[in-house]
């Protein structure tokens, strides 16, 4: 589908008009720091939009499209060598209306011409930069484009540029047939997900799938996910987030095995940073030794909760050790003043990445001592970061030839035994003066520049991190934290008025429409947060973002689409998984799932189940790519969603209450009520329908819901449940506590009251059959 361009020759192109004065100054006001590096450059570059558009279409010229974001290395590099460089702006500015998109702040931007460029060109990958048509439609797609004509033969930049604007000026009709295809392209891509839903909802057998297909991915030899042919790996948090829910069942020793072994190759790899802690993006080889730098919030707010929740499970201390130090990474590098997290930090420090990072064995030995250092060293190696040197010195950037960056040894058992020490954390722990001593020399050299806007959707996933690590770690420090980060988002982001949400906030001020992953991955921090602190403004607030999810995103169908509208985009296209981070709607499917828990069931639940169907097809192919949205589908809740999934028959067709309405536990639980003579004590008892049973009080696990009566007014001096029954469902390996049939409850009160309790109150059941869970209802209680 490539656009064959004209080779530029001598004298057919008339010089280009140097650029006119405030070029960049479009960008000044903006809230992306991305944006706010190109402001000044020579190049009149224009924020995504109608001015720009507008533009290009009076002046029929094409619109270049460059997308990147302010921790990408080869954007600051493109930065550095094309954009300001005066002649190049002015090719630029003669022939084309410029167009600069900080991905993070416009994901749907970036999805779109993301696709188109693997349309065009078969690569991905940032910078993206793209050639459009007046009418946005793309043609021409590439990455970093160097200055000039490089020892491989790749053309430099001046060369596209001269190229592009002869095909535009003389082979008019062949850019435009090009850009047709794309477009039309893209149109089937984003059409695909807007039919009825026609394959069948079966999570069961799609997380059957997708295990096989990652434990066929595990690298039996050095832990973690190969990635098809290339050699890096990533920590991929939403694939160890599913291998952790499926703890317990009956592949557990394999899933443990490969949750484990990537969880130790990471937390001794070059990928972590040892000194300060927290996660590099990822590692540029397949032993994880040389991380490429940059350190995402997303990535680690992930990793806090992934590695908090293993130590849980499996009670290993490097997990625990892991997941505080990512922690205190978080809170001490990444937190604004007012509680909120930053978005990342850079890779590159004056163009050389890892320059901060980086260590020889002569610094090592001259901060530490001697006798230290070789202590030191006996534990951590330094694994040599191969830079692309000669890519480098075409750019124009300085190369550290000699550096290496730490981890811990291979085989650790030879590290153990050469320390002296009987157990690994023993032998780190006898280590922190000299790390925190290296550290403190690193804390003096230039420090990588820090991306200070705050994502909505990234702080949801900072508070759901903190909140679930500082439950499973008994670390109340890190609950505060996120309740302090919900406080400031909520207050910064979020519009009382009309319930809107932003997508950022930068310097103290929100802008941008909230996405679809910006209402839900808040609102599921804030239900985490809830469920670790019991206190209820964090559930009624994420009800309020539920809410406005519905209305804004999702459709007559039941389809959650991802922006509020595709607005200026030539087409919008459906999510294609949980890659790095849950997806929008994987999280918002979660967040209905959870609330209908709370609410039994209701129009969250019934959301839930109208929009599932419309991702079986792409689940039934890629189950593997959805972990995160699997994961949710585990929880005993899920269960009535799904069954109510299968019956949606078409989603355009289906509404609430046909087909796939909801049953609740209120349909499979009657409640009768007496008081006794005295006046004294209410017997309330609950008929369970036959084939099904109700959580005892207390229940078996902390994610069911118990039995539980409620009185309003009044308190009873005592309650007494019955004595539960074992149930060995199929859905768990291990027993349950349950009430079948007609069980009785009492609570006794001072004389007289027992009457006016019975007629202001109510039970909260969880009913279950051998194979479902069905949402919780709080059912009223017939006075006498």
């Amino acid at each position: 589908m490539a656009l064959v361009l004209l080779a530029p020759q001598a004298g057919t192109a008339a010089d280009p008009a140097q650029p006119g004065s405030g070029a960049g100054h479009r960008l000044t006001g903006s809230a992306s720091p991305y944006l706010l590096l190109h402001a000044d450059n020579p190049v009149e570059w224009y924020p995504w939009g109608p001015e720009a558009f507008t533009r290009a279409r009076a002046e029929d010229k094409p619109i270049f499209l460059s997308v990147g974001y302010s921790t990408c290395f080869w954007c600051h590099v493109a930065e550095r060598t094309l954009y300001s460089d005066p002649a190049i702006a002015a090719q630029m500015n003669r022939w084309f209306v410029n167009v600069k998109v900080d991905r993070e702040q416009r994901p749907d931007v970036d999805r779109v011409y993301m696709h188109a460029r693997q349309l065009l060109s078969g690569t991905g990958g940032w910078p993206n930069n793209v050639f459009l048509t007046p009418d946005r439609e793309p043609f021409f797609a590439g990455s970093y484009f160097p200055p000039k004509r490089d020892e491989h033969g790749n053309a430099g930049f001046p060369e596209v540029l001269e190229a592009i604007h002869l095909a535009w000026a003389t082979r008019r009709a062949d850019v435009v047939a090009t850009a047709r295809r794309v477009q039309q392209a893209l149109r089937r891509v984003g059409a695909a997900g807007d039919g009825n839903a026609t394959a069948a909802v079966e999570p069961a057998r799609w997380t059957g799938s997708a295990l096989r297909a990652l434990l066929d991915r595990f690298d039996d030899f050095q832990g973690g996910f190969l990635e098809g042919d290339r050699p890096m790996k990533f920590p991929r948090s939403p694939t160890l987030g599913l291998l952790l829910a499926r703890q317990g069942t009956s592949n557990e020793a394999a899933l443990a095995r490969a949750l484990t072994e990537s969880l130790d190759a990471m937390a001794y790899g070059g990928i972590q940073d040892h000194l300060a802690g927290g996660f590099h993006r990822y590692s540029t080889d397949p032993d994880w030794s040389v991380p490429h730098f940059e350190k995402m919030l997303y990535d680690n707010a992930q990793l806090l909760r992934v590695y908090a929740q293993a130590y849980a499970r499996f009670g290993v201390p490097l997990y625990r050790e892991t997941a505080r130090r990512t922690g205190r990474y978080l809170a001490t590098r990444m937190r604004s003043p007012e509680g909120g997290f930053y978005t990342a930090e850079d890779a590159q420090v004056d163009g050389v990445e890892g320059a901060s990072y980086v260590w020889t064995a002569e610094e090592i030995t001259e901060a530490l001592g001697p006798d230290d250092a070789r202590r030191f060293l006996d534990v951590y190696a330094l694994e040599i970061v191969p830079h692309s040197a000669a890519a480098l010195r075409a750019a124009g950037a300085p190369v550290a030839e000699d550096g290496g960056v730490l981890r811990v040894r291979r085989p650790v058992s030879e590290a153990l035994e050469r320390s002296g020490h009987g157990t690994v954390m023993a032998m780190l722990d006898a280590l922190e003066p000299a790390r925190a001593a290296l550290l403190r020399r690193r804390d003096q050299r230039p420090a990588p520049m820090r991306d200070e806007k705050l994502g909505v959707d990234l702080n949801g996933l900072a508070i759901d991190g903190f909140s679930a690590a500082g439950q499973a770690l008994g670390e109340p420090e890190f609950v505060d934290i996120a309740r302090r980060a919900a406080q400031h988002v909520w207050a910064a982001a979020y519009d009382e008025g009309t319930g809107a949400l932003a997508h950022q906030v930068f310097r103290g001020r929100a802008s941008g429409d909230g996405f679809l992953a910006d209402y839900a991955h808040l609102a599921r921090g804030l239900l985490t947060l809830h469920a670790v602190t019991g206190e209820d403004v964090w559930r009624e607030r994420a009800g309020r973002l539920a809410d406005a999810m519905l209305a804004r995103f999702a459709g007559a169908d039941g389809r959650l689409n991802l922006a509020p509208a595709a607005g200026e985009l030539p087409v919008q296209l459906p999510e294609e998984g949980d890659l790095d981070a849950p997806s929008g709607t994987s999280a918002a499917i979660q967040v209905l799932v959870d609330l209908g828990s709370f609410t039994g069931g209701g129009r969250y639940a019934e959301a839930a189940a109208r929009a599932l169907p419309h991702l079986a097809a792409e689940l039934a192919r890629y189950p593997d790519a959805w972990p995160a949205l699997l994961s949710a589908l585990q929880a005993p809740a899920a269960g009535a969603v799904i069954q109510a999934a299968r019956g949606v028959k078409g989603a355009a067709s289906a509404t609430p209450g046909q087909g796939g309405a909801l049953r609740t536990s209120a349909d499979f639980v009657r409640v009768a009520s007496r008081v006794d003579a005295a006046g004294t004590r209410v017997v309330i008892t609950l008929h369970v329908a036959e084939g099904y049973h109700v959580n005892a009080n207390p229940a078996s696990e902390d994610f069911l819901i118990p039995t539980q009566v409620h009185f309003a007014g009044t308190t009873p001096v005592r309650v007494v449940y019955p004595p539960a029954r074992r149930f060995q469902p199929s859905f768990m390996d291990t027993a349950l506590a349950v009430y079948e049939g007609e069980v009785s409850i009492s609570a006794d009160f001072d004389s007289g009251a027992a009457a006016l309790a019975a007629g202001a109150a109510a039970v909260t059941v969880q009913a279950c059959s051998d194979t479902v869970c069905y949402p919780p209802s709080r059912i009223p209680v017939p006075g006498r």
